[in-house]
């Protein structure tokens, strides 16, 4: 029984992490209620994915280390590059441009995957990318946005918050992988309905106090979204156009993971030592994240057909 409705948690992805944004800024008591545990659900996301990670299929994209490096490169160094240097066009408010940098500066979201899977893409190239992106964070993210902007903390305090978020999950899911419930296909989707439940706890949680954030500062939030959906639109076609050569599905993959980055992960990381606009975004940034997966499954399957 239990399984069974884990599975079924897991079918309803994309409609539970939507609406799971929704209630949380809609029911503040809700959202209050999660707030705890938004480290943790970070935790568990990360842990379930590298449990669900396909070693067979890395493998077949690590035996192409020029390529995945080149994706890495781009996914890591040249998007929050091609971030600041737009932003230089532009007066946008200081927590905003700290925001999107950060954003384009993150490793993939883990979530990618199982978008990738229902966007009917390379899954096995976003699991190559997933695992060369959380391998190079904690040392390009702390390098990039110490140099892009102006934090209030060191590079070494990245890097070890980095480090310790990343490692603890990689060494739990080594540990459960030897449990063979764990590895049984039987189990997949049940796991992965933990992975979602997760994500939905993280999504209550971090809308905690962004109604009155938001009553408070309307042309700031409209702003904040309205940057942040150009800013994931704009990463996924930079990517997918770098890599056209590689075939539409497989650019369109790299697209996927280029504008869709973990900023939960940074915003863990980065929380107490942010300014509440910056906070703002670490939330509002992730709408996009949400709710285009939504409604991009006949876009991806029209421009593959093309």
């Amino acid at each position: 029984m239990i399984r069974r409705g884990l599975e079924a948690i897991a079918d309803k992805a994309a409609l539970l992490m939507a609406g799971a944004l929704i209630a949380g800024f809609a029911i503040p008591a809700v959202s209050d209620l999660f707030r705890s545990v938004i480290l943790q659900a970070i935790v568990v996301v990360l842990t379930v994915a590298m449990i669900r990670l396909d070693v067979n299929r890395f493998r077949a994209y690590a035996r192409r280390p020029a390529t995945l490096a080149a994706i890495a490169a781009v996914n890591m160094i040249a998007a929050p590059l091609f971030v600041w240097a737009a932003l230089r066009q532009f007066q946008a408010p200081s927590a905003l441009e700290q925001g999107l940098i950060l954003m384009a500066a993150a490793p993939m979201i883990s979530s990618a995957i199982a978008l990738a899977a229902i966007l009917e893409l390379d899954t096995a190239l976003a699991v190559a990318v997933m695992v060369a992106t959380y391998a190079v964070a904690p040392l390009t993210l702390p390098v990039l946005s110490l140099w892009l902007i102006d934090l209030n903390i060191d590079a070494g305090e990245i890097f070890a918050r980095l480090f310790g978020l990343v490692a603890g999950p990689a060494f739990a899911a080594f540990l459960l992988r030897r449990w063979r419930p764990v590895r049984s296909a039987r189990y997949a989707r049940a796991i992965d309905g933990v992975g979602v439940l997760a994500v939905v706890a993280f999504c209550l949680g971090i809308m905690s106090g962004l109604q009155d954030f938001a009553l408070s500062n309307p042309g700031y939030v409209g702003l904040t979204l309205a940057a942040a959906f150009a800013a994931n639109i704009g990463l996924q076609a930079l990517g997918t156009a770098l890599f056209l050569r590689m075939g539409r599905r497989e650019a369109l993959t790299v697209g996927l993971v280029t504008g869709n980055t973990n900023l939960g992960l940074v915003m863990v990381t980065l929380a107490d030592r942010a300014s509440p606009e910056l906070v703002a975004y670490f939330v509002l940034g992730q709408v996009p994240m949400y709710f285009l997966p939504v409604f991009a499954l006949p876009v991806y399957r029209r421009l593959m057909r093309e």
